[in-house]
């Protein structure tokens, strides 16, 4: 290849490389904007959420054991439940827009949070207001002094 058709080829690539910057950084800029939108009306958005969970544990539970590897049986077999209990949860989830299915393996879906709730704390929420563990597991009995 002539020297100056490199040349070309390198600016080419180059103002590729330069484009696809610009469109990542405005990617990280809108959901910074939305996150900071929605942070700056979170006590709205916590009632939200509060109404979505009700007084529902099991809810809560499911939902925090939603970690993106697990399927519907596997929820329901890690939190010991029935998984005809976990399937209705995960499908009132997915409809309020809180979880989603990431994968597809081996004929299960797998399922995950949506990445609002990093943004409003939903996680945070709900192991503070059913005393669970991070990953839906109940808190342990308190070790006494």
């Amino acid at each position: 290849m002539p020297p100056k058709t490199a040349a070309i080829n390198l600016d080419r690539d180059q103002q590729i490389l330069n484009r696809l910057a610009k469109i990542e950084h405005k990617v990280d800029s809108l959901e910074q904007t939305t996150a900071f939108a929605l942070r700056a009306e979170a006590s709205k958005h916590s009632e939200s959420v509060r109404a979505i969970f009700k007084k529902s544990k099991r809810r809560a539970q499911v939902y925090l054991a939603a970690n993106g590897v697990r399927s519907v049986q596997q929820i329901a077999k890690y939190l010991g439940m029935k998984g005809p209990n976990v399937s209705p949860e995960l499908k009132l989830l997915k409809e309020e827009g809180l979880i989603k299915i990431v994968d597809t393996s081996g004929g299960y879906d797998i399922w995950a949070k949506n990445p609002i709730d990093h943004t409003l704390r939903i996680s945070r929420i709900l192991q503070e207001e059913y005393s669970l563990q991070p990953d839906g597991k109940p808190l342990g009995p308190k070790p006494k002094r």
